[in-house]
């Protein structure tokens, strides 16, 4: 009897630390550095850049920003750069309605500035390649900053190509593997995921 009480003790705590393992992101108000909408002037760098390189504009949309801020919040609520904090991109992106779209995302820190940030992806590869996205017609970013953490300031930027609510769900996805040097602010290279309309 004693073991079964202890047996059972033992695994609901193990299932109270599991359920605090799997919380969703903090809401804004609890990363205590705050949270910026940077979209309109990441848009005039980003434009620049993509004008350079013969491609069309993008402009701010509210639903990309807001799936940037879910982004960036988790990240700097958790201490933890990565495009899987807060669940992985495609599911993300599904949530936040853009379930028909080609959508990309870039996640960095420790950049001090917009400009910072929009460079250091110029000069990483993947990065570079996910804002030279051909059909990219929307974009959002957001910095979110938590001056105790790692990096101290975390920054999301989403592009997509179609706005949220259009089209049926995603069936087939596809992100890049491979990884960043350790220890770098940019640990994790940029995801590209591709909708289809079957």
């Amino acid at each position: 009897m004693i073991e079964n009480s202890l047996r059972v003790g033992i695994v609901a705590l193990v299932s109270l630390f599991v359920a605090s393992c799997a919380t969703t992101p903090t809401p804004q108000s609890s990363v205590s550095g705050g949270v910026a909408d940077v979209s309109y002037e990441a848009m005039g760098l980003v434009n620049s850049f993509r004008a350079q390189n013969g491609l069309g504009p993008v402009s701010v949309n509210s639903a990309v920003v807001e799936a940037a801020r879910y982004q960036a919040v988790a990240m700097a609520s958790r201490d933890v750069l990565s495009h899987a904090v807060a669940g992985d991109f495609t599911t993300r992106m599904n949530n936040a309605g853009f379930t028909y779209a080609l959508a990309t995302e870039n996640v960095g820190a420790a950049d001090r500035s917009v400009a910072d940030s929009i460079n250091a992806w110029i000069r990483s590869p993947h990065h570079r390649e996910n804002m030279l996205m051909r059909e990219a017609k929307y974009m959002g970013m957001i910095r979110a900053s938590a001056p105790g953490s790692r990096y101290r300031t975390y920054w999301a930027l989403i592009l997509t190509s179609a706005e949220a609510g259009s089209g049926p769900k995603m069936i087939y996805s596809s992100g890049k593997s491979g990884k960043g040097k350790v220890g770098t602010p940019f640990e994790n290279d940029g995801v590209q995921i591709f909708f289809t309309s079957h």
